[in-house]
C-alpha cells in the first residue's frame, strides 16, 4: 500500500513545498511530463547514461558548490520523468548525495525519511491534486466508475509510471484501499499490453546519453582552435558522437593556447 509512514504534517509540508514550486514555475495548471528534465536542467548539470544496473533510476551530487546529476536512460521515459522530479526535491531542498534504487525495479525504495519525502515531492510535483481532477474530468474519467485503462490513459498524458498513477488515485482519495490494491496488482507488462490495446504511443528516450553542455563547449574550444581534433575526437566520443556527425572537419593547422587561454578555460 502507499508509504504511511510519513505524518499528516510532513504530507502537507511536501504538498506546500511541491505547490510553492509549481507557482514559482508557472506550471500549476499545466502537464509537466517532458518539462521536467529542462526545470532541472537550470539547477544542476545533468548526465543522462543508460546504466546496467536498472535498480539504479538516478543519484545526484554537489562537487565544490555544483551540483550535478545522473538519470539512468536505461529505464523507461515515465520513469526517468519520475526519477528527475525526485532529484529537484534534493537539489531544491538541501539532500543531495543520495541514489534512488528500487529492489523490484516498479518504484524508489522508500527506506530513509528523505526518500520518502523526495518521493512524495515527485508525485505532488507532476501530478498535483487539481490538475488531476481538471484532466479526469477533460478524458471523461468517472471518479466513481473507473478501470485500469482510465489510469494507464491519465499515466500516459503526465508521463508518470502507472503505479505512481494509482498511488495518486489512492492520495487524493479518488479511490478506496480495495480499489487501490486491484489496481496495483495489474504488472507493467499488463499495462504495457494496455498501452498498445488502446493505441497509446510511448515516449521514447532509450538510451540516451547526454552530458549536459559538453558538446558545446568541445566544440567551441576547437572552434576557437583551443584544443586538438583528437582530444576534440576524444569529447565527442564521451556522448558516442564524432567532428563527422557534428559537420567538423580536421583543421590543418593548430596553434597550442597561451597560459592566459588555458587560465580562462579552467574558470569557465
Amino acid at each position: 500500500m502507499p508509504d504511511n509512514r510519513l505524518n499528516e504534517s510532513e504530507i502537507q509540508n511536501i504538498k506546500a513545498l511541491a505547490r510553492s514550486k509549481l507557482v514559482e514555475y508557472h506550471k500549476l495548471n499545466d502537464v509537466i511530463g517532458a518539462q521536467i528534465f529542462s526545470i532541472l536542467e537550470k539547477d544542476a548539470r545533468v548526465l543522462y547514461y543508460p546504466l546496467e544496473d536498472h535498480q539504479v533510476w538516478g543519484f545526484s551530487e554537489t562537487i565544490k558548490g555544483k551540483s550535478f546529476v545522473c538519470i539512468n536512460t536505461s529505464l523507461p521515459y515515465d520513469k526517468q520523468v519520475f526519477a528527475a522530479a525526485h532529484e529537484l526535491y534534493h537539489l531544491w531542498f538541501g539532500h543531495s548525495g543520495e541514489i534512488m534504487i528500487s529492489k523490484n525495479t516498479l518504484e524508489p525504495d522508500s527506506e530513509e525519511r528523505t526518500e520518502r519525502m523526495a518521493n512524495r515531492f515527485a508525485a505532488e510535483f507532476l501530478v498535483n491534486d487539481e490538475l488531476l481532477f481538471q484532466e479526469m474530468r477533460l478524458f471523461k474519467v468517472d471518479k466513481d466508475n473507473f478501470h485500469v485503462k482510465e489510469i494507464v490513459k491519465l499515466a500516459n498524458h503526465f508521463v508518470v509510471p502507472y503505479h505512481m498513477m494509482v498511488r495518486r488515485f489512492f492520495e487524493t482519495g479518488i479511490c478506496t484501499q480495495k480499489q487501490y490494491e486491484e489496481l496495483m496488482s495489474c504488472t507493467e507488462e499488463q499495462a504495457g499490453i494496455w498501452r498498445s490495446r488502446l493505441g497509446i504511443s510511448v515516449p521514447i528516450r532509450k538510451e540516451k546519453i547526454g552530458l549536459n553542455n559538453l558538446v558545446d563547449k568541445a566544440m567551441e574550444l576547437y572552434e576557437r582552435n583551443l584544443i586538438t581534433y583528437e582530444k576534440l575526437e576524444h569529447l565527442l566520443g564521451l556522448a558516442e558522437l564524432t567532428p563527422q556527425k557534428m559537420g567538423i572537419g580536421q583543421k590543418t593547422n593548430y596553434t597550442p593556447p597561451s597560459d592566459d587561454e588555458l587560465d580562462a578555460i579552467v574558470r569557465e
